[in-house]
């Protein structure tokens, strides 16, 4: 050993996390959370902790103390629009973590395709749908034909064809879902959303002649059964005719409560990674699906998660970009690399907070809202 070599420490083997790798440390997490889950419904049958639902029945009747309401004004134009902020409704989107390997319970587990858009929690209210971003912003408001009496918030993305397409529910025909497992959430949303018309309750054209907006279910897919993943990832575009456009798929494990945050128990994958992360076997997978890849992926995904989480965090540090008075160049464009790597960031299932858009993304957004 040269004198410039650092001994190693006798005591390396025993450290906390010695070769345990990343996959290994999720799956722990995993399991503690299981665990977790299962005690906390106990405590809370016991305590009778209020849920969600009580807490909008709450807030309901105190208004003025939860959400505060401000009024701003749309760019290029006289109407003022009615931006609402909420205290209940923020920090309350489950967000996903990557999978770093296969589940050994692969079975265990449901997929969904999801499509590009912006994540939202969408929120019923007498004869009003507001829909509040990760940080309880509203970016959409839209008058239902009915009054609804039930409280309902739904976990969805509003895609760019104007359709809020559900991923979860956390409140759905009086019943408070979030402390129950996914198996039952899923059924619970295609059942209720048949039995109740929801894909009925939006106008088709707004107050002001614009395309209305829509409300519609997605897909899942049971892994525990072969015909569940053909069904899944055998056809070619995953939404038909393309529309919208496929973002990736969301992983969940069929016993996970809804979690306010991070959770190892939902987990996510692009599409071009599916084959190299699930080694299944040939003919599973479409073929386009692992055609369309970024240029930078080169089938080693644990180096290409790390890349992409490196620029994301980049993205996050970096100051906002002033907008460019009329006239001017915009000198703000990213590398092709990195403009690559953002096309595949615009999906809020995975972990594009709303700071990470551009101005004119934002812009985009804001036109959404009316009153």
């Amino acid at each position: 050993m040269s004198d410039t070599d650092e001994p190693v420490s006798k005591f390396v083997d025993q450290y906390k996390n010695y070769g345990r790798t990343d996959a290994i440390l999720q799956e722990e997490r995993r399991q503690r959370l299981l665990d977790k889950q299962k005690r906390c419904r106990e405590l809370e049958l016991d305590a009778g902790r209020p849920g969600l639902l009580e807490e909008l029945e709450t807030e309901q009747q105190a208004t003025d103390e939860s959400m505060e309401c401000q009024q701003s004004q749309t760019k290029g134009s006289q109407k003022r629009v009615r931006i609402i902020t909420s205290k209940l409704f923020a920090n309350k989107v489950q967000r996903s973590e990557w999978m770093h390997e296969p589940p050994d319970d692969l079975g265990q587990w449901l997929v969904r395709p999801c499509p590009v858009g912006q994540r939202c929690l969408l929120v019923f209210r007498q004869k009003l749908a507001i829909a509040f971003n990760k940080r309880g912003r509203s970016i959409a408001s839209i008058r239902t034909k009915r009054p609804l009496r039930d409280a309902i918030v739904l976990d969805c993305i509003l895609a760019n064809d104007r359709t809020f397409y559900i991923l979860d529910a956390l409140v759905l025909a009086q019943v408070d879902l979030v402390n129950c497992d996914c198996q039952f959430r899923f059924a619970w949303i295609v059942s209720k959303f048949y039995d109740n018309s929801l894909g009925e309750l939006f106008e088709e054209k707004t107050t002001n002649g614009k395309e209305g907006f829509r409300l519609s279910t997605l897909p899942s897919y049971d892994l525990a059964h072969h015909g569940g993943m053909e069904n899944c990832w055998s056809h070619y575009p995953a939404f038909p005719d393309g529309t919208p456009k496929l973002d990736g798929y969301l992983f969940y494990h069929k016993e996970s409560h809804y979690v306010y945050g991070k959770t190892p128990l939902v987990v996510w994958l692009f599409a071009f990674m599916l084959n190299d992360v699930l080694k299944l076997p040939a003919g599973v997978i479409n073929e386009r699906y692992l055609c369309d890849k970024p240029a930078r992926y080169t089938g080693n995904y644990a180096e290409y998660i790390e890349e992409f989480d490196r620029i994301q965090a980049k993205r996050r540090r970096k100051p906002r970009a002033k907008k460019p008075q009329p006239g001017m160049m915009d000198t703000t464009s990213e590398s092709v690399d990195d403009t690559t790597l953002w096309e595949a960031m615009e999906a809020a299932p995975l972990e594009s907070d709303d700071d990470d858009l551009h101005p004119n993304e934002e812009d985009a957004m804001r036109q959404l809202e009316m009153e």
